[in-house]
């Protein structure tokens, strides 16, 4: 990869030249790392998750260890 980089009056880095290839590389990763369909199956575990804490807390479910947690990984 070949950044070009702009600096102000003081030499500070304020910006950055991306070669359109690199570019795009980027933003294909990006797009893959937060595609909506991942992001649905995330929040939804996230929510299941925190209806299994109610139902602990209500005593209607029994609470699971740690190390059956990680067990169940």
């Amino acid at each position: 990869m070949s950044f070009q980089y702009t600096y102000d009056a003081k030499g500070k880095p304020i910006g950055v030249f991306v070669p359109i290839n690199e570019w795009e590389k980027i933003t294909g990763e990006l797009k893959k790392k937060t595609n909506p369909a991942g992001k649905n199956k995330i929040l939804t575990s996230i929510e299941k998750g925190l209806q299994q804490v109610n139902q602990i807390e209500k005593g209607k479910l029994k609470p699971v260890s740690l190390k059956q947690l990680l067990a169940g990984l």
